[in-house]
């Protein structure tokens, strides 16, 4: 296989994120720098390594993760008070595992951790649409306007930000469906219209679902969930 997909069936985050290593030369197989994107390498006999330290086949591991308010979405900041990290059972210390799409601080919600690069970028990737679902409470009551808008779609610096599906709960609570996942795009889409956004909670990402899981705490996919979310993210 390529180069960069192996380094992602590492865990060496995504696909992409592989392929600027190797460009960069951060890179070796069986001692020699590795530049090329097309290189090919057998990751049971080739001797691979990631700036100096050997790249290791692990199995892949898949957890669910409900996130609380006040932790960084990282692998690490040094500005950050507390990631994500830290909320991962020790048992998975040997794994390089990282978070799967955005949930800026104060958001709360689902979120994927896993050591499976190649499945983390097409799950991520616009190309792929993958929907992730959200509960917003607001500031002061929805006017009819908004949600309309919010269909139509919110024009940001990176593009048109929009949901697709919209389900009210109450006057200042909604439910949304989305499929980017650009900086902050939720509260940036209701603040462009007068509003702000007071709690985030993300209570799906393709087929999963958060349910009941209680804050700070998680648990590994199911193998039926492991299927639905692969078959959600078709190989590219």
């Amino acid at each position: 296989m390529r180069i960069a997909k192996a380094l992602a069936l590492a865990g060496i985050e995504s696909r992409r994120k592989a392929e600027a290593y190797v460009l960069e030369g951060a890179i070796t197989v069986n001692g020699k720098v590795v530049k090329d994107l097309g290189r090919q390498v057998e990751p049971d006999t080739d001797k691979i390594t990631f700036r100096g330290k050997p790249v290791v086949f692990q199995k892949k591991v898949y957890y669910l993760l409900n996130k609380p308010a006040g932790y960084t979405t990282t692998v690490s900041d040094p500005h950050a008070s507390k990631t994500v990290m830290e909320l991962l059972p020790s048992e998975f210390n040997l794994f390089r595992l990282f978070p799967v799409g955005r949930l800026d601080r104060e958001s709360t919600g689902l979120l994927l951790m896993t050591n499976d690069g190649d499945l983390a970028q097409k799950l991520t990737h616009p190309r792929y649409g993958v929907g992730k679902r959200y509960e917003v409470t607001v500031d002061k009551s929805l006017e009819t306007g908004i949600l309309k808008r919010l269909m139509r779609g919110v024009e940001l610096a990176e593009g048109l930000a929009k949901a697709e599906q919209i389900e009210v709960l109450s006057n200042t609570k909604v439910r949304l469906l989305l499929r980017e996942g650009k900086k902050r795009e939720i509260r940036r889409m209701f603040e462009q219209n007068g509003y702000i956004v007071k709690t985030l909670c993300r209570i799906e990402f393709g087929p999963l679902k958060l349910e009941q899981l209680a804050a700070g705490s998680g648990r590994v996919l199911t193998a039926q969930e492991l299927d639905r979310l692969r078959k959600t993210s078709p190989a590219s």
